[in-house]
């Protein structure tokens, strides 16, 4: 049942934007016979002031430093309980989706994404029991959310540098810090079987299994054998992006200590890339038979006393940015993440830092460094002014860099101090949920 976590009315829920409604089950199941219909939301607009390395240098065009970001989320589901106590229910959350900039909305369809104006994101059925645990089923965060902790959105404008519609969604790509954030849509848009046990003596344990990497209707009525979702192995390859046989399992431990709640986390996630049927995959002059499998292990903890929680994230594995394959000669990747938040009556304030060591651009015989270094700092304050409605300030700060890169003009061609950018953003916004 976790994934709100229980933070003060200051938050306004705030996790939301990021994760979802990401429950296993309602939080108070409704009585044997009954169902319950829910449609929740969240509205979230503010103004930013955004400086970046590369505002002013791209092909002579600049950017303005001020501008507004925000989105609609929706929350539609059901939770039930059948005559012999059997939870179940569905849970669905659909975003505004990105389009390119012009006058107004553009409401052309959007290839992917169906019609440019709202996407689904999740939508997942639920059924078990306290007692035997939770199956649950569709497009849906896994394992490697469920049964995790240590990385947060209820302080701040709910994004921060993982976002989809905050301040940091409106910093330039090339001048955003990448991070290997637990909740990504690349792992929880998709459609997988995931199991959660019951609570035993504060201990839980969990599995899914995600056929492939895409959600629901992508791939289904193909005409060429590489649209399939089902794609199994192909001529050269698929790309470093696309997984087949997903699995992840974890194990999590909750309890409290003379006040303290304490709880600890261990996930693993493993993946193998879309096979090479012929040819290869050739890169810098080298040609390999093949991606890396994916395999990484997440390690998370939290503590919380008095209204202050501290938590930390660490993953570590072969895997390269925004969850892709690696390349053999390629290194493995290290994440971590601190975060420290103390709520306060109507009042949350927190902060955290990432940082992120990995192969980025760099393949065999390229002439980049062979690690990209990415880092961040997030800070947030939030004020409820009542439970549905609250204010809030977001600062950002990231850093970028590997030696030879041009991150400006994604290229080798390094123009003075392109290889290391860097970015600064601030933000002041509302939010209003219900």
């Amino acid at each position: 049942m976790r994934k709100y976590l229980l933070a003060s009315a200051a938050s306004l829920g705030l996790m939301v934007a990021a994760s979802g409604a990401a429950h296993a089950q309602a939080a108070k199941a409704p009585a044997p016979g009954q169902i319950v219909v829910h449609l929740n939301g969240l509205l979230n607009d503010q103004i930013n002031m955004i400086g970046a390395t590369g505002d002013n240098v791209q092909g002579g065009n600049k950017l303005n430093p001020i501008g507004m970001a925000g989105f609609l989320r929706l929350y539609p589901g059901f939770d039930a309980t059948t005559e012999n106590g059997i939870e179940y229910g569905v849970a669905a959350e659909l975003r505004t989706t990105y389009s390119s900039a012009g006058v107004g909305i553009h409401e052309s369809t959007a290839g992917t994404s169906g019609v440019t104006g709202l996407a689904i994101r999740r939508a997942y059925a639920y059924i078990g029991t306290p007692q035997t645990g939770f199956v649950r089923f569709g497009q849906t965060d896994g394992i490697w959310w469920l049964l995790s902790t240590g990385e947060y959105y209820n302080f701040g404008d709910g994004n921060l540098w993982n976002a989809d519609g905050g301040v940091g969604s409106s910093v330039p790509n090339q001048d955003h810090p990448s991070g290997l954030f637990t909740s990504s849509g690349s792992l929880y848009t998709t459609n997988k079987i995931v199991y959660i046990s019951p609570d035993v003596a504060g201990f839980k344990a969990g599995f899914d299994f995600e056929p492939n990497s895409n959600g629901f209707k992508e791939g289904e009525s193909c005409s060429l054998t590489t649209d399939c979702a089902t794609l199994s192995s192909a001529a050269g390859g698929a790309g470093n992006a696309r997984r087949k046989n997903t699995v992840t399992g974890g194990l999590e431990y909750s309890s409290e200590f003379s006040g303290t709640g304490v709880t600890l986390a261990v996930d693993y996630l493993h993946a193998a890339p879309i096979g090479v049927s012929s040819g290869g995959v050739t890169a810098t002059g080298y040609t390999f038979n093949g991606y890396k499998s994916m395999g990484i292990a997440e390690f998370s903890g939290q503590v919380k006393y008095a209204g202050f929680t501290l938590g930390a994230n660490v993953k570590t594995g072969q895997v390269n940015d925004g969850y892709t394959f690696l390349l053999p000669g390629q290194r493995d990747l290290l994440f971590y993440e601190v975060t420290g938040i103390y709520d306060f009556g109507p009042y949350t304030v927190g902060a955290y830092y990432f940082n992120q060591q990995s192969a980025g651009a760099y393949t065999l015989g390229s002439s980049y460094g062979r690690t990209a270094t990415n880092y961040g700092i997030a800070v947030g304050a939030n004020y409820a002014l009542s439970k549905n409605l609250g204010l809030y300030a977001t600062y950002l700060y990231g850093h970028r860099h590997q030696a030879g890169y041009n991150f400006i003009s994604n290229s080798a061609t390094v123009a003075t101090g392109y290889d290391n950018v860097q970015s600064q953003a601030f933000s002041l916004g509302a939010a209003l949920k219900w």
